[in-house]
């Protein structure tokens, strides 16, 4: 009997082998990166760290991002993208009727008192004296900036297309993040948790105000 020959392999198959072996790799370098941002921050997060965390060789990442800056900002936007599903159903869940602001708040004060937050203050810092961090930095912040609006309206206003609510919003999201500071600064005395009741209830109330109404033409 004759010995089974295996299939040629066709180079649409190689291309796609060699596609999805270089996804993986970026993947699993970016997983590392946010796990040291988090873990070490900015300063200790070097790519050799990373590279070690993701178990690959030191030259790895200059493959697929170069510096430590630009890994860093794909790690931003693909963290973004991960937790885009995440934040879609924690919106989806709110009640529409009675409790709605409530519910909505604390959901927006949850997203801004977790690790994941007070990495990005380190990588805010770093980038005040690191003008190419900040360069990678600028329109990824933009970005999460304009994610975060969206996802507001969709809480507070009639949809991601109704910009009547924007200004108690951005009132609500400068208070929540001036709030989540107050553990860096003060860690361990919890007066983020004390000042944040008082100015729930304020928030509350300027967010219950009807909206302006569109003028006749």
């Amino acid at each position: 009997m004759l010995p089974s020959v295996p299939a040629a392999t066709t180079p649409e198959q190689t291309r796609r082998s060699q596609e999805e072996r270089r996804a993986g790799t970026r993947a699993t370098l970016l997983d590392a990166a946010l796990e040291c941002l988090v873990e070490v921050g900015y300063a200790r997060t070097t790519t050799g760290l990373v590279c070690e965390r993701a178990g690959l060789s030191r030259g790895a990442h200059l493959h697929h991002f170069g510096t430590r800056a630009s890994l860093v900002a794909a790690a931003l936007v693909e963290l973004s993208k991960r937790r885009e599903v995440e934040f879609g159903e924690q919106i989806a869940a709110l009640p529409s009727d009675g409790g709605r602001e409530e519910q909505a708040l604390d959901l927006l004060w949850s997203w801004y008192t977790g690790p994941l937050f007070y990495a990005s203050v380190d990588l805010g810092a770093a980038a005040r004296t690191d003008s190419e961090l900040r360069a990678r930095l600028e329109p990824v912040e933009r970005h999460l900036n304009q994610l975060t609006l969206i996802r507001c309206r969709r809480m507070f206003a009639a949809g991601p297309e109704d910009p009547s609510r924007d200004q108690p919003i951005q009132l609500a999201l400068s208070t929540i993040r001036g709030l989540a500071l107050l553990p860096v600064l003060h860690p361990g005395a919890g007066k983020a948790e004390q000042q944040w009741g008082f100015a729930r209830g304020e928030l509350l109330r300027i967010l219950a105000r009807p909206g302006p109404t569109a003028s006749a033409d």
